[in-house]
C-alpha cells in the first residue's frame, strides 16, 4: 500500500457517515409512489415508452437507484417528460414550480478529504496537486449528499427557461451498453466461478445448496430482455451464498418474510444490471413485482425497501471486482 495514500476511514466510521434521513426520504419517496399505483391501472402504462430521466439542463442520464426513483415518478404522476432539474437551477434559469409541486430525492455518492490536525477540508481537486507530505494527514471520508428534483411538467413557465445557462449540479456517466451482457456473465463464469445450467424448464433458479443457477434455455424467452433481467435476478441471489455476501439463504428460502426480503433485494439488483447495461424494456414487470414483495411485510416496509436497497448495492458492488 502506498504510504502517501489518504487513509479511508473504518467501514462503522464510512457507515456514520451516510445521512440517514436522507436516505429514509428518498426511499420513503420510492414507496409512497408505489403506493399510488393501483393494479386495475397497471395496463395504462404498458404504453409508456421508457426515455432515460435527464438532466433539463445537462441533458445527462441519471443512474442507477437516482434512474429507477425519477423512472417511477414520472410513470405514476403521468408526466409526458422525463427531464427533471434542483429548484436552485429551475430558478436561477427564471422558471417557476406549479403550486403543490412534489419533487423527488435523489442521493450522489461522493467523497470528501479532511485534515486530521486542522479539521480542514479539500476538494478532490485540490487533493491532487498535493505533495506527498500533505497526504500523510489526510483521511477520506465518504458522503452521500440528497439532492430534491422536480420533473419539467411542474414548471409554470417551461417555455421561457433559458436552458443553456451553467448550473451547478452533479453530473453521473451514461449506463453502458447493452452489447457487454454476455462479457459480464463469462467473466463471472471464468473469474467467479459461477455455475449456470441451461434446461428445459419454465423458470430461473438458483440453489445454495448446489450453489447453481438453473435457467431455461434461450429459446423458451419471448425477448433478448426478459432472458438477461431473469438471470441478472438469479445471479443476485448468487451472491447471497455464505462463500460470499452471506445472507443466509438456507434459512430465508423456507420463511415467506425472509424470502419476500431476498426478492426484494434480488430484484433490485436485477434493476441496477439492466439499467447498467441499457436494458429497459423490463422496467415495469420489475416494478410489479417489486411492489408486490414489498407488500408482503407490510409492518416493516420502509426498513425492508431501505436495508434491500443497501444489501442489492452491496451485491451489484460485489460483481463489480469480477
Amino acid at each position: 500500500m502506498n504510504a502517501t495514500a489518504p487513509k479511508t476511514q473504518s467501514s462503522k466510521s464510512k457507515k456514520n457517515q451516510i445521512s440517514k434521513k436522507g436516505e429514509d426520504k428518498f426511499i420513503s419517496r420510492i414507496i409512497e409512489n408505489l403506493d399510488n399505483v393501483k393494479a386495475q391501472d397497471w395496463e395504462l402504462y404498458t404504453n409508456y415508452k421508457f426515455q432515460a430521466p435527464r438532466n433539463l439542463f445537462s441533458q445527462n442520464a441519471y443512474k442507477g437507484f437516482n434512474l429507477l426513483a425519477l423512472y417511477i415518478d414520472t410513470l405514476t404522476n403521468g408526466f409526458t417528460s422525463s427531464l427533471y432539474a434542483t429548484f436552485n437551477a429551475i430558478s436561477k434559469a427564471g422558471g417557476r414550480l406549479k403550486k403543490g409541486s412534489k419533487g423527488v430525492v435523489i442521493e450522489f455518492f461522493t467523497f470528501v478529504y479532511k485534515d486530521q490536525e486542522t479539521s480542514k477540508i479539500y476538494s478532490l481537486e485540490q487533493v491532487k496537486k498535493m505533495v506527498p507530505a500533505d497526504l500523510e494527514n489526510l483521511v477520506k471520508i465518504p458522503v452521500v449528499r440528497n439532492y430534491v428534483v422536480f420533473n419539467s411538467n411542474q414548471i409554470e413557465n417551461l417555455e421561457e427557461l433559458n436552458l443553456s445557462i451553467a448550473i451547478d449540479e452533479p453530473e453521473e456517466l451514461d449506463f453502458v451498453e447493452r452489447e457487454n451482457c454476455e462479457k459480464f456473465i463469462q467473466q463471472l463464469t471464468e473469474k467467479a466461478s459461477l455455475k449456470i445450467k441451461y434446461i428445459k424448464t419454465a423458470h430461473g433458479s438458483y440453489s445454495p445448496t448446489l450453489d447453481q443457477i438453473k435457467m431455461p434455455l434461450k429459446q423458451y424467452f419471448i425477448s433478448e430482455e426478459k432472458f438477461y433481467t431473469t438471470l441478472f435476478h438469479e445471479i443476485i441471489h448468487w451472491t447471497g451464498h455464505e462463500n460470499r455476501l452471506n445472507r443466509n439463504l438456507f434459512e430465508g428460502f423456507n420463511n415467506k418474510e425472509k424470502y419476500s426480503f431476498e426478492e426484494l433485494i434480488a430484484e433490485m439488483g436485477s434493476m441496477l444490471l439492466a439499467l447498467q447495461f441499457g436494458i429497459t424494456d423490463e422496467l415495469l414487470n420489475s416494478i410489479r413485482y417489486l411492489k408486490g414483495w414489498s407488500d408482503v411485510n407490510k409492518e416493516n416496509r420502509i426498513e425492508n425497501i431501505k436495508t434491500a436497497f443497501i444489501q442489492s448495492k452491496r451485491a451489484k458492488k460485489y460483481l463489480e471486482q469480477f
